[in-house]
């Protein structure tokens, strides 16, 4: 399907050309890749700014069902790291679809005056959706994802399949970030502070943030080492150090800005919120409230989890997650 959707939004779509854009793949004898196939687009919207989108699928054997795609929202500051195991495994049975955010990963800083809202963000997904063709799709939010998400939900309904949170708060994110709200106090004075002298905090960023100490820091302290690749939390604090820190910075504000928690319980679609028991960034008590303000929602923990669950985690999510995507299959093919 192609064109404009029920509740969305349509903008120009600039596609790479099929020798760039698609990647062999082994076939196996029912017609499925072993490896995904990987499109990658870029949707220039009105206001100028240009997205860089990557859709992986698994090519299949005529007439084989799939379920809706799956879009992922990612966190402040990621462009796909903490996916890097999870998305392939998840597109073995539909289409994934992952957006970078304006400014971050490919996708490039935005024209000023930014627009960096949580609504201007959900708006930038539905563009996205429309020049792929996706009618409806089953939207996952990692981090502050998930209330771009609530987003999407709130402003494109009817093409709203199904919500996954993982590890993702509707709103104000920094009221309980490691357990205090000081943080939500403080972010003014730091954004005001990066603005005064931006030259000096761009280059204090991109020195920290890269640098081996950072990298050792967060192994031991932020995520589960042994877990994770730290391939990937690599990839991390390299995307982290790429972005204009002013950006990140106002992005963060608007997030904290952002509350959610009035569309919580109108939400009539399969929701699944997924927690880790060692997460300091969002709480499992602030997860396990929205979860259960949500009509219906699936609620589950990883016990050994931090923040960075996806990466830590792919091959347990792409088990849980499958066994939740499959009921919502099911369900869209009895609408």
């Amino acid at each position: 399907m192609s064109g404009p959707k029920a509740g969305s939004v349509s903008d120009t779509a600039q596609t790479e050309p099929a020798a760039r854009t698609l990647k062999s793949a082994e076939i196996d004898g029912q017609g499925r890749a072993r490896r995904p196939l990987v499109e990658r687009h870029w949707i220039l919207r009105d206001d100028g700014a240009r997205l860089y989108v990557r859709s992986l699928r698994a090519r299949r054997a005529e007439g084989e069902a799939v379920g809706p795609p799956l879009l992922i929202l990612d966190g402040i500051g990621c462009a796909g790291w903490a996916f890097r195991r999870l998305a392939p495994k998840l597109a073995a049975d539909r289409q994934v679809v992952l957006m970078h955010y304006r400014g971050h990963g490919k996708s490039p800083s935005p024209p000023r005056p930014w627009r960096l809202g949580m609504h201007v963000l959900a708006d930038d997904a539905a563009a996205c959706c429309d020049q792929l063709g996706l009618d409806r799709v089953v939207v996952l939010g990692f981090s502050m994802g998930f209330q771009v998400s609530v987003e999407f939900y709130r402003r494109h309904h009817l093409r709203t399949a199904g919500l996954i949170s993982l590890a993702g708060p509707p709103g104000q994110p920094l009221n309980s970030f490691r357990g205090t709200n000081a943080f939500g106090f403080a972010l003014p004075l730091v954004v005001a502070a990066a603005s005064i002298a931006s030259e000096a905090t761009t280059r204090l960023w991109r020195s920290i943030l890269p640098s081996r100490q950072a990298f050792d820091f967060g192994l031991r302290f932020e995520v589960n080492r042994d877990r994770i690749d730290s391939r990937d939390f690599e990839l991390y604090l390299r995307g982290m150090a790429a972005i204009n820190p002013e950006l990140f910075l106002a992005m963060l504000e608007q997030a904290q800005r952002h509350c959610g928690d009035d569309v919580l319980a109108e939400i009539d679609v399969p929701t699944m919120v997924v927690a880790g028991a060692r997460d300091d960034f969002v709480p499992v008590d602030r997860l396990r409230e929205m979860a259960f303000a949500i009509p219906g929602a699936r609620w589950e923990v990883l016990d050994e989890a931090t923040h960075a669950l996806p990466a830590e985690y792919p091959d347990e999510l792409t088990r849980r997650l499958g066994g939740f995507l499959a009921e919502i299959d099911e369900r869209e093919r009895e609408r």
